[in-house]
């Protein structure tokens, strides 16, 4: 019980995210940049915390920063800023739910063109159900009245493959919770450098400003940790199962939260990705995989 409410929790926390985001910008109109930057650098100090608390509890003696940093990566940072930045900038002009379900099927659709590129091919079911969820992704991006926007697309899209960069980057991870601290703080200078690029703008309203913090420091710091913190708990199978739900609940908190309409066409193109993406996953249920947080994919 303990298992299913932190699943639970982590995963309301990764489709906060996008409705924290679109809050923000749409409802009080924050500047992309600097809601990348408030973003990126509370959740960097949230991480200072969580990683002095974590060597501390070790040891005493140890450099706890030094060995934080070591954790983490250039690469690894270069990725998690880009996936913030065109998180910000993609969530101006598209509707949550349609945002989160983009990023899921890109995420998938990167990490299998990662393995095929080593050597790690999808069998013939693996590769008729992905080309059921490229379908469906197809589908939603098509012109019409109820199609997203193509810019907002493409950075969702942008989103999608950076986080399925971030995920192989953490796959040589000895820490989670020091690798995601240590990243972080390398993302921090150009999540600030993102923010001058908002100077120019009106000041952040603050309640748009207190999205973004709840962003940094609750959803991403803190959905990241919950989620290494668990993910030794299943399979790497179920863990991209479980992450499904995302944009399920995404769509629900932006009805909620932001009276955004689920349509009939999200819907139907919803059900071909993630059931493309459901059946390919399960088709692989009797390969032995490597035990990997870090390849899993999330928000």
């Amino acid at each position: 019980m303990r298992l299913f409410g932190l699943t639970l929790l982590c995963m309301t926390l990764f489709a906060s995210n996008s409705v924290f985001c679109r809050a923000a910008l749409v409802e009080y109109g924050m500047d992309p940049g600097q809601y990348t930057a408030v973003r990126g650098l509370s959740a960097a100090a949230t991480l200072c915390l969580l990683g002095w608390w974590h060597v501390r509890q070790r040891s005493k003696e140890e450099c706890w920063w030094r060995r934080v940093w070591s954790q983490g990566s250039w690469p690894g940072a270069l990725s998690l800023f880009a996936y913030m930045a065109f998180f910000s900038w993609g969530y101006v002009d598209m509707p949550t739910a349609a945002g989160t379900l983009i990023i899921n099927a890109t995420v998938q659709f990167g990490m299998v063109g990662w393995g095929v590129r080593h050597g790690v091919r999808p069998g013939r079911r693996q590769t008729l159900c992905l080309g059921v969820a490229l379908a469906g992704l197809v589908a939603l991006l098509l012109p019409g009245l109820t199609a997203p926007p193509l810019t907002g697309a493409v950075f969702m899209i942008g989103v999608g493959l950076a986080w399925s960069a971030y995920s192989i980057c953490g796959r040589a991870a000895e820490d989670a919770v020091e690798a995601t601290a240590g990243n972080f703080w390398r993302c921090a200078p150009l999540a600030a450098l993102a923010g001058l690029a908002g100077l120019s703008s009106e000041a952040a309203h603050p309640v748009a400003v207190a999205w973004a913090i709840c962003a940094g420091a609750g959803a991403s710091a803190c959905g990241y940790v919950i989620w290494y913190m668990i993910v030794p708990r299943y399979s790497l199978v179920n863990a991209s199962i479980i992450q499904l739900s995302v944009p399920v609940i995404t769509a629900l908190l932006a009805l909620a939260t932001l009276g955004e309409a689920i349509t009939v066409r999200f819907v139907l193109c919803a059900a071909l990705i993630l059931g493309g993406i459901a059946l390919s996953v399960l088709g692989q249920g009797a390969r032995k995989e490597p035990r990997n947080g870090g390849e899993a994919s999330g928000r």
